[in-house]
């Protein structure tokens, strides 16, 4: 739009932003910028004789340019401008100068479209699908994205979170659970927000996909984004815990004696590690373990580091006494409980402390030792008659 009128002692001309600039609607942002500067070179009051006019200029100059300059301000006054409601700014006019020509930018007549305004285009879930897809629903969006974002492409190569949200869910769905667990680490990696690492849920795939070390790894390097003694750094300790405790139940109590002696080493070295004591239950397995594929010595070296560890918890001692019966020592077991029928050990014969009935307690440790006793013999038994064969 361009009106020639008269203001106070000068002429004027309403012009578009556009206009004022002396660039057209579809200038990228560097041709925008170019223009505003020789603009303002060329009407800056040191190179004008009319300081007065020069100065009144590069006011509008400024003023078309803070508008245009930001993307999103510009993108409404194209829209503006394409349905003929733009606003205008007053151009000043020397007197020797003629009004141009009205432009032919007006609601019926279609201008050069602005590279900002791109109807043809819808933003879903952070990806740039065509309008006639976005038309046809959620189903065929999702299709289209998957076709053309998703399929064919490594999760590995991308750092947008919202392609890996995506990337995510679609791998889950297909099963590919080695790239969902790939694409959603990476998700946590970007988003160190505690609650994204809660609500992933990461320990119960780790587990039912059986990369409990890796799944041990990852929560140990999203630990060290917390305090030592924050809520979330507890909590990551609990799921180490549970998901170690896990890898214990499926690969140091099952298997072949061998593979279950490897795996025990495996869990205490990496405890270790991990800066976190053994528990009782994780030595135990270990013991039994190397028992059974022959490994004595190590077998009896963690006995020995079990029972140095000082005791506080009073049901504690039933526990070491179950310890050394299963681990042969059972010359050792029934001294220990001895000491605890005599009252020696005198927090054992708490109830309240040790959750449980005590005598109920002592007399299953003394069946269970009276069992193994039995079976020791057994063996020798059959160990004496052996070497009497062969004799």
């Amino acid at each position: 739009m361009s009106t020639d009128v008269r203001v106070g002692s000068g002429r004027v001309e309403a012009r578009d932003y556009y206009a004022v600039l002396g660039a057209e609607p579809s200038a990228t942002a560097a041709e925008l910028r170019t223009a505003f500067r020789e603009a303002v070179l060329r009407h800056h009051p040191d190179r004008s004789t009319a300081d007065s006019l020069a100065t009144r200029r590069t006011s509008v100059l400024n003023r078309a340019w803070s508008e245009l300059r930001d993307p999103l301000r510009r993108l409404h006054y194209d829209h503006a401008l394409e349905q003929g409601s733009a606003a205008t700014l007053p151009w000043p006019l020397s007197p020797g100068d003629a009004a141009s020509p009205p432009p032919r930018r007006s609601a019926g007549v279609r201008t050069a479209r602005s590279r900002w305004h791109t109807p043809h285009w819808r933003h879903v879930q952070g990806f740039r699908i065509p309008a006639e897809v976005f038309a046809q629903g959620p189903a065929a969006q999702n299709a289209w994205i998957v076709t053309n974002q998703i399929e064919r492409e490594d999760w590995r190569e991308h750092r947008e979170r919202y392609w890996l949200r995506y990337a995510a869910v679609y791998y889950r769905e297909r099963g590919r659970i080695d790239d969902w667990l790939g694409a959603q680490e990476r998700l946590l990696e970007l988003d160190t927000t505690f609650d994204s690492l809660e609500r992933a849920g990461l320990r119960d795939v780790y587990s039912s996909t059986g990369q409990y070390l890796r799944g041990a790894d990852f929560l140990r390097g999203a630990a060290a984004h917390y305090a030592p003694d924050s809520a979330p750094h507890r909590w990551i300790a609990r799921e180490l815990r549970a998901l170690l405790g896990e890898y214990r139940d499926a690969r140091v109590r099952r298997g072949s004696p061998q593979d279950r002696a490897e795996a025990a080493e495996l869990l205490l070295n990496f405890l270790e590690a991990l800066d976190m004591e053994p528990g009782f239950a994780d030595v135990r397995a270990a013991i039994i373990a190397h028992r059974r594929a022959g490994n004595q010595a190590r077998a009896t070296e963690l006995v020995e580091r079990a029972t140095a560890v000082p005791v506080h918890e009073p049901a504690r001692w039933f526990s070491l006494v179950q310890l050394l019966t299963e681990a042969g020592e059972l010359d050792r077991a029934s001294a220990l409980l001895a000491e605890i029928a005599r009252g020696d050990r005198p927090g054992a014969l708490d109830r309240k402390r040790i959750g449980g009935d005590p005598v109920r307690r002592i007399a299953a440790a003394r069946v269970r030792l009276q069992r193994a006793r039995e079976r020791a013999t057994r063996r020798a038994a059959r160990a004496n008659g052996a070497v009497a064969g062969r004799a």
